[in-house]
């Protein structure tokens, strides 16, 4: 269960920084500063997360968390769209993640 809040938070924090990023349009402002802020704590989670487990489960893992979160944030908050190859997409990345969870331990 540690593990679930250690990688939902690594992606939750890194998607936040990389929506602060985009809504910066690259341009230096305070958006930019505060992604660019939240993704290092992002970077800073990562580096711990390589420090507590094995890089064949912790890469899968946390690069599927991390797409889904950046979808969320896409949808809800910059109007992305949302498609049925998106759904199936993710389904088939959070049964990866499950499976990874559950055959690694």
């Amino acid at each position: 269960m540690k593990n679930v809040i250690l990688y939902a938070t690594y992606a939750l924090i890194s998607s936040f920084g990389l929506y602060e990023i985009k809504l910066s349009g690259m341009n230096w402002n305070s958006n930019l500063i505060f992604g660019g802020s939240f993704y290092a704590i992002g970077f800073l989670i990562w580096l711990f997360i390589l420090k507590t487990n094995p890089l064949s489960t912790a890469f899968p893992i946390a690069a599927s968390t991390l797409i889904i979160a950046t979808q969320i944030f896409g949808i809800f908050l910059l109007g992305e769209n949302l498609n049925n190859s998106k759904i199936i997409g993710t389904i088939f990345i959070i049964l990866g993640i499950v499976m990874i969870f559950r055959f690694s331990n």
